[in-house]
């Protein structure tokens, strides 16, 4: 029955998906400078990396102070505080039905009113779901694709790491803490300035490319650790943690990039429909992900170089892809 009620209380993590209205917010809010909505979506990461990252610490301490209890309460009055702030400070859709009202004619003002108050139904729903995939559908490939490879990766490295190199699990939650502080750093300051000098489309380059390389660093890291017998030593340790970090930095990166643009190509209302499309896909990505990582690594006695080169492959076609794709698209936009 405990069992059972462990299940049960996995339930309420279906409302996490309130935070794609944050997320949304962010990027419309933002209006079409491109550099501040990859400010905004990077500080969005920043803040849920903290989060992501205080969180379990606080919770394994109250646990081990033998309040079982006292993280989930603590976690009901977060949720509480959220919704709160969420009242206080986000948009309600009033403001913007008064806006379109008032610059609206007199005589259309009638039927957009009706329009405005018409309640969409959830096929309507997934008719506009549809509709905006179709717009960005190779972007929303990318997002896919590149999904796969980041949790082909981020199954097959842990396993690699623990078994074949018999890291400590010290280490290794070492390892995933600096990775995840210096993503939450570098979205607070860098995404603007990024942007600015690469563009989205620049930004996404240097993300596969960049995560196809160090993939493949990993890869010889392990190979050659595992060849010399040096395994866990502490030079090992730390070449693993900076290639981690900096392919962190770069899957971060790649998925601004691909944020920032696709919200930019589509109307400031579709921006939460479509960002709400981005993650479902993710997460199925994200199913699929680990069994093809494992299955990899399954295969011959190539290891992780087998899952990397597959990953690395696919980036740098994405890549390829993007560059002819976008510039493509954006000729006949402006024709």
């Amino acid at each position: 029955t405990d069992l059972v009620w462990v299940f049960l209380s996995k339930i309420p993590t279906i409302f996490q998906a309130a935070f794609l209205v944050a997320q949304a917010t962010a990027a419309t809010s933002t209006g079409g400078d491109s550099s501040l909505r990859a400010a905004a979506l990077g500080r969005m990461t920043t803040a849920y990396t903290i989060g992501a990252t205080i969180g379990p610490t606080l919770g394994g301490v109250l646990a081990g102070n033998g309040d079982y209890y006292a993280g989930a309460k603590l976690a009901v009055v977060g949720s509480l505080i959220s919704a709160v702030l969420s009242l206080l400070y986000l948009p309600d859709g009033a403001n913007k039905e008064e806006t379109i009202l008032a610059g609206s004619d007199n005589q259309n003002t009638e039927m957009e009113s009706m329009t405005l108050k018409k309640q969409r139904s959830f096929l309507d729903d997934v008719q506009r779901s549809k509709e905006i995939a179709l717009r960005v559908w190779p972007l929303l490939l990318v997002k896919v694709a590149g999904g796969v490879c980041a949790s082909m990766h981020s199954t097959a490295v842990p396993l690699v790491l623990t078994q074949s190199m018999h890291f400590e699990p010290q280490q290794l939650g070492l390892s995933m803490s600096i990775s995840m502080f210096s993503v939450a750093g570098f979205g607070a300051v860098a995404m603007a300035p990024l942007t600015k000098a690469l563009g989205s489309l620049g930004m996404m380059n240097v993300g596969l490319v960049s995560r196809s390389i160090l993939g493949c660093v990993m890869a010889a890291i392990v190979s050659f650790a595992k060849g010399s017998g040096s395994g866990n030593e502490e030079s090992v340790l730390f070449r693993v943690i900076g290639i981690s970090m900096m392919h962190s930095l770069s899957q971060h990166v790649l998925a601004t990039g691909l944020t920032t643009q696709t919200t930019g190509s589509v109307e400031k209302q579709e921006q939460g429909a479509l960002l709400g499309l981005e993650h479902s896909l993710f997460s199925l990505a994200r199913i699929g992900g680990p069994a093809l990582g494992t299955a990899l690594l399954g295969v011959g006695a190539a290891g992780l170089w087998s899952v990397e080169l597959a990953c690395g492959t696919l980036d740098l076609l994405l890549a390829v892809s993007l560059s002819i794709a976008l510039p493509q698209a954006a000729k006949r936009k402006g024709n």
